[in-house]
């Protein structure tokens, strides 16, 4: 017998590996990559949100309180570093509200890109339409933040659609539908497609989809575990 609520507390490090039987613990092995993907996408998710909260702090006057004037640095890898100020960086962020702006819009795409490319290593598991989403989302902002089908050509991106839809149809966490189309061409996806809270969305129904194993159907849960049979297959 396998108590799948079990694996996924062994899985999020709240209960001993010891306590699962002989099963348990080998599925635990088997499925533990497909889990950190899911873990990957929570972080990002919460991640943002703790780096909204930073920023709000960071800008109110009696954050000067809380940082020292000394000198920080950031390391390099011959062991130099930059050095800068804290204070005179606090006040930057307060005065620049472009990059405050930057630093939200390169916060989501780096998250659409460690979480693609994680599912990129597992050849994106099911091909189900949430992780195909991320697919097209993740290459659009690694490529000018857009859609560039080449509506007309025989490109890779349309010859995937054709084969696995991508939408947030069964995603557990939305307010609005979305689907990629190749009409979708040249349109903007951050803010124009979808904005932060939809990503956020986005991110936190992967979360749901890969670690919530004892809602899966017995045959995802057989193509998941295949598909990452084959992606620790490629890497020996």
């Amino acid at each position: 017998m396998i108590d799948y609520l079990l694996i996924e507390r062994a899985l999020m490090g709240s209960l001993p590996l010891d306590q699962l039987n002989s099963d348990e613990k080998d599925f635990c092995d088997n499925y533990r990559s497909i889990f950190e993907i899911g873990r990957l996408a929570h972080r990002m998710a919460q991640g943002y949100y703790a780096h909204k909260v930073a920023i709000e702090v960071a800008k109110d006057p009696r954050a000067d309180a809380l940082v020292s004037s000394a000198d920080d640095g950031v390391s390099r890898k011959d062991g130099t570093g930059h050095v800068y100020n804290r204070q005179h960086y606090l006040d930057y962020a307060r005065a620049n509200p472009e990059m405050v702006d930057d630093l939200k819009r390169v916060w989501l795409v780096g998250s659409l890109i460690a979480v693609g490319d994680a599912l990129s290593d597992h050849d994106y598991l099911t091909r189900a339409p949430l992780l195909e989403l991320i697919y097209h989302l993740r290459n659009g902002v690694a490529h000018g933040n857009m859609f560039t089908f080449k509506v007309g050509q025989d490109t890779p991106g349309l010859r995937r659609l054709k084969k696995a839809p991508a939408n947030n149809g069964q995603a557990r966490v939305k307010t609005a539908e979305f689907a990629i189309h190749g009409n979708l061409e040249g349109e903007h996806i951050l803010f124009d497609f979808m904005d932060a809270g939809d990503v956020l969305d986005l991110l936190m129904s992967v979360e749901i989809y890969l670690t919530r194993i004892r809602e899966l159907k017995l045959t995802e849960l057989k193509e998941l575990l295949s598909t990452a049979a084959a992606a620790r297959a490629r890497r020996r």
